[in-house]
């Protein structure tokens, strides 16, 4: 057995073995126990199922390697660490991969995910939920469903109707299209994100005319300081008016500039009203002309420049007062409407997920944290039927702090014990969920012990070698980290990529890093031109020395991918992507879409018109085209099917409502001679409607609504054999490595992401008992 109670963390750079020191550790506990069933007390979660195959896989495959008495670097740690003798390995290896295998499903390598449900389905009962609910992981396609179910309320409800239209009018105003679905969808994620959870309850007693309260005082308060910088910008140019001079006659035209800009503060940009600068010096020196200026003019700017020079010390004045809070304002405006909604939003959710006995996998977290941390460890432990005594945590700087906090319970029971222990694996720098409630402060303070939340203090290891990685790219990474790190805020991040990154070298020498820039862009179309190209010259040298298979573009936008993915296509360099592999995009299924489009509706005669020319490549006729399509188009159902016949197709319809629907799609498959041989696309297109009859089989027509809610996320696995250039966003590609990776287009980060924040430091009796608001995170507040 081990010898004592034990917390590890592993601080582990990319490249730096983390896989295999949790495979490591993960082998030690089991070959140090007698027990050949110990492994049903070790809980190992990653965050991605990729991640938990790798990881069982390797941790079975060594358990192989060492019952058949095959040497490797694994073998001789174990022998190191453990001190036992490679025949006792040997031994315990077979029994434990025997004991596994027989009772393969109490082998706990899981994603925290998995975990988190099987948690709730043993609790579903307690929680007042339905004991055969779905897991619903497409959360966008249930809040299409809501928000369209909401929009459909208008008209019904009438405080509901009157603030949406609000909301359509204020966004026409704004020059952007009245459509409001977009940022309904937007502000409904609120509610299943980890970071809103707190200041959303803050809100759960306030109604919809709270906030239109709130927002008729905030545009009062908005107007009246708008009045206030108008009427200064007024007085102003009426003092200069009433002299015999010209603007142009001022200093550059700065003061006149300056009052014309408070006239229109409204419209002004943060940031453009100014006290600082040529204008604020030449006020201080009492100096508002030039020094080639007439007597006559200068005389009379001087009778004046007291008054003007007081004049625009009093608006700095009311300035410094009042704009931060209008600014403040300005913002809280563009989200309180849609904020207004999100009870109404919650609700709408709730009955979606009750009428289609479902529940959403990004809600979990949430529930656990309200309703079962709470709870007796011996009690939950019951409830799932299962005690752990060890835990792996992989990727701890993407654990969320709702799942970290929902585990330290758990892991608190089994670290009271004797021989129990904590492995923590993780890396800061790679922290790029965030969105679900990652931090990667969580993990800094655990390596950095500032947090200790349990009764024995962590060991921090540091895996500071880079095994994966040839000696250009180690270096250019340490070097890189290390001159970005001064442009961090916050200490910790400072250290983080300062010294945290220096990573040590291999023996693997070489390697290449090339930044290359193109001139600026003059808008989206040229950009999308310029970087494709670029990079299909680079992939023609590449061609050189290596397989198309080794190159990887990385993106951090769909679109971008999506233009790079075309350019590359219509030269005929093959690719892989997130497009491609959506099985949308695969004739025989969209063949299949088309097909039942016009069966449920027979005056369909755009889905008519598809079918008839997908059969003519299909069936490869060999008649002009155009007279095979116009001989078939004039027909109804019953003729178009069976003047088929004559090319081979025996296809009745009128089975098609007769049939159960899985049925119905497999009859269409086999009569129009669709699978021939093994097709993943069709298979993985079968699959997708086998779930929807095992989940709406009452419904057949309805199978349109959700195909098109879900297929732009439905694309099956790429083969790692075909040889063509791969196109993946950043997000994918994490855990993955390439020969040659290309990183087009510049990073504009804060742009694309778009951060939201809540303000909560309100003047509770200034904004109607509001706490806190959301607003769009601003450098002017």
């Amino acid at each position: 057995m081990p010898n004592q109670t034990s917390f590890q963390v592993y601080n582990a750079s990319a490249g730096s073995g983390k896989t295999f020191t949790l495979v490591k550790e993960y082998l030690k506990i089991l070959l140090q126990s007698t027990d050949d069933y110990l492994f049903q007390k070790i809980l190992a979660i990653t965050f991605t199922n990729k991640a938990a195959g790798e990881m069982k896989e390797r941790v079975l495959s060594s358990l192989l390697a060492f019952s058949n008495d095959r040497k490797g670097d694994m073998l001789d740690m174990m022998v190191a660490d453990t001190g036992l003798e490679i025949p006792v390995i040997q031994k315990r290896s077979k029994k434990i991969l025997q004991s596994i295998l027989q009772n393969y499903a109490a082998f706990q390598i899981k994603t925290i995910d998995s975990f988190t449900n099987k948690l709730i389905k043993s609790f579903a009962y307690d929680l007042g939920m339905s004991l055969d609910f779905e897991v619903e992981l497409d959360a966008d396609a249930v809040f299409e469903e809501v928000i369209d179910i909401l929009i459909s309320k208008i008209g019904i409800d009438k405080e509901l109707t009157d603030i949406l239209v609000t909301f359509a009018k204020q966004k026409t105003l704004e020059d952007k299209s009245w459509d409001i679905s977009r940022e309904l969808k937007d502000i409904s994620k609120l509610l299943l994100s980890e970071n809103h959870i707190y200041e959303l309850q803050k809100l759960e007693n306030k109604e919809i005319v709270d906030f239109k309260e709130l927002e008729g005082k905030l545009k009062k308060d908005k107007l009246k300081i708008e009045i206030e910088f108008n009427e200064l910008g007024e007085k102003g140019l009426d003092i200069i008016d009433s002299l015999d001079v010209i603007y142009k006659d001022f200093y550059y035209t700065d003061l006149p500039n300056f009052f014309k800009k408070l006239i229109r503060f409204r419209y002004l940009k943060p940031g453009e009203l100014k006290f600082e600068g040529r204008l604020y010096n030449s006020i201080q020196n009492g100096v508002l002309y030039g020094a080639k200026k007439p007597q006559n003019i200068t005389s009379q700017i001087d009778s004046i420049s007291d008054e003007l020079i007081a004049l625009y010390f009093e608006v700095e004045k009311i300035y410094i007062e009042k704009y931060t809070t209008y600014q403040l304002n300005n913002l809280i405006l563009k989200n309180i409407i849609p904020l207004a909604i999100i009870k109404s939003i919650n609700e709408v959710l709730e009955e979606v997920k009750t009428d289609n006995n479902i529940r959403l996998n990004a809600e979990f977290n949430q529930i656990i944290s309200e309703h079962l941390r709470s709870q007796p460890v011996a009690f939950i432990y019951e409830k799932i039927g299962e005690k752990f005594k060890y835990f792996f945590i992989d990727e701890m700087q993407d654990t969320s702090v709702l799942q970290w906090e929902n585990l330290i319970p758990l892991i608190e029971n089994a670290l009271s014990e004797e021989n129990a222990s904590l492995l923590l694996v993780g890396d800061a720098k790679q922290a790029i969920y965030r969105w679900r409630g990652g931090k990667a402060e969580q993990f800094i303070h655990l390596f950095s012990k500032e947090s200790k939340p349990f009764m024995i203090d962590q060991k921090v290891n540091d895996l500071d070698t880079n095994y994966r990685s040839y000696s250009e790219i180690i270096g250019f990474n340490n070097r890189f980290f290390t001159h970005i790190s001064k442009y961090f805020q916050k200490y910790a991040y400072q250290n983080l990529f300062e010294t945290g990154n220096n990573q040590k070298f291999n023996n693997r020498k070489g390697g290449f890093v090339q930044l290359s820039f193109v001139n600026e862009c003059a808008n989206v179309e040229e950009r999308d031109v310029v970087f494709p190209e670029k990079i299909y010259k680079l992939i023609l040298e590449l061609d050189k020395q290596f397989d198309r298979n080794e190159i990887c573009i990385l993106v951090r936008k769909r679109d971008h991918g999506i233009a790079i993915a075309n350019y590359l296509t219509n030269k005929q360099i093959e690719i892989v992507s997130s497009e491609t592999l959506l099985i949308k995009n695969n004739t025989k299924v969209d063949f299949i879409i088309q097909m039942l489009s016009y069966l449920f509706e027979n005056t369909n005669n755009d889905a008519k018109f598809a079918i008839i020319e997908y059969l003519y490549h299909h069936l490869e006729i060999q008649i002009d085209k155009h007279n095979f399509i116009s001989s078939l188009v004039k027909l109804n159902k019953e003729e178009l099917f069976k003047s088929l016949e004559s090319y081979g197709i025996f296809y009745n319809s009128e089975k098609f409502d007769q049939s159960p629907f899985y049925e119905s799609v497999e009859e269409i498959i086999r009569s129009f001679k669709l699978l021939n041989e093994s097709d993943a696309y069709m298979q993985f297109f079968l699959d997708f409607v086998l779930e929807y009859t095992q989940r709406k089989s009452q419904n057949n027509a309805a199978f349109l609504e959700v195909w098109d809610q879900k297929k732009d996320k439905l694309s099956i696995v790429a083969s790692d054999n075909k040889n063509a250039v791969q196109i993946m966003t950043i997000h994918k590609s994490k855990g993955l490595e390439f020969q040659v990776v290309i990183y087009p287009y510049d990073l504009d980060i804060y742009n694309q992401i778009n951060p939201q924040a809540w303000y909560n430091k309100l003047n509770k009796e200034d904004y109607n008992n509001f706490e806190s608001v959301l607003v769009s995170s601003s450098s002017q507040i």
